[in-house]
């Protein structure tokens, strides 16, 4: 399972969904060619570096992974275009101080490798995102900006 469907994952307990499978499907030319335009639109001058079908819900959905002036950003599309998730690059310095101060709280010992803003369409949520080392078996761990946890509890 990729890190982004992981973090779909994560979203789905959030807005409802629950994730089921995680496998890849094969692109079907409609779904990612509405994908592609949606995505064009919206980020005209990011490079997509692929688009994948994976799973989710029982319903399919896409991935475009991204480069958007020198940063990443993954968003998740519906077939017809509309958008699941968003997750932006951050750095240090962007990342909201009681994210931070929360994990370190929790995991003092971890080191965070990447932040991401992740915003989730439905309701209009935003949430961040950290990847994590030496927090044990925990890898990835998502807080809402000012430090409550969605994910672990």
């Amino acid at each position: 399972m990729s890190r982004t469907l992981l973090c779909a994952v994560v979203v789905g307990v959030v807005t409802g969904f629950a994730a089921s499978g995680g496998a890849q499907a094969p692109v079907t030319p409609a779904g990612q060619a509405a994908v592609e335009a949606a995505f064009k639109k919206t980020y005209p001058n990011a490079t997509m570096k692929s688009v994948k079908k994976e799973t989710l819900d029982g319903r399919a959905v896409y991935e475009v992974e991204s480069v958007d002036n020198g940063r990443d950003r993954n968003v998740i599309y519906n077939p017809d275009g509309s958008v699941v998730t968003i997750e932006d690059v951050m750095t240090e310095a962007e990342f909201p101080a009681a994210v931070t101060a929360a994990i370190v709280k929790r995991y003092p010992k971890a080191t965070i490798t990447v932040r991401e803003k992740l915003t989730i369409t439905q309701g209009a949520v935003v949430h961040y995102e950290a990847e994590l080392t030496g927090a044990g078996a925990v890898k990835e761990v998502v807080l809402t900006v000012d430090g409550q946890w969605v994910s672990p509890k």
